[in-house]
């Protein structure tokens, strides 16, 4: 079975010829020969035995969540933001979705968090569909 790169704008699948297995501190890893992303992989090799590696499965692809806080003339914060949803299909992910303008806020660190929550409850309720 192929790796297949975790970096939402990558997604490259790679033959196990292609991946360099790492031991660091964070247990075992790959880093994507096309984006240079860490991949975790897990050993599930006996104890003692030889080192059996795979890659985990998610329970959700891995999808790409940029939220932002744009300054407004008044002083006030506009929560942006950009989602981009990796496909359960191996090697693709879908069209990217934006809001420019999801609530106005006070504080920018506000906007940023509603932004995020408001992805969050996204991809949740996608997910469920």
């Amino acid at each position: 079975m192929p790796f297949i790169c975790e970096n939402v704008e990558c997604r490259a699948v790679l033959a196990r010829g292609q991946v360099r297995p790492n031991h660091e501190d964070a247990g075992w890893c790959f880093y994507c020969t096309d984006c240079k992303a860490r991949n975790e992989l897990r050993d599930i090799g006996a104890p003692g035995g030889p080192v059996e590696l795979v890659q985990l499965e998610r329970a959700a692809p891995p999808h790409k969540v940029i939220a932002t806080a744009r300054p407004l003339a008044d002083g006030r914060y506009a929560a942006q933001l950009r989602v981009q949803r990796a496909l359960g299909v191996k090697g693709t992910y879908a069209a990217e979705e934006s809001w420019e303008q999801l609530g106005v806020f006070l504080d920018a660190q506000e906007a940023v968090a509603h932004a995020k929550s408001f992805a969050t409850d996204l991809l949740e309720h996608k997910q469920q569909a």
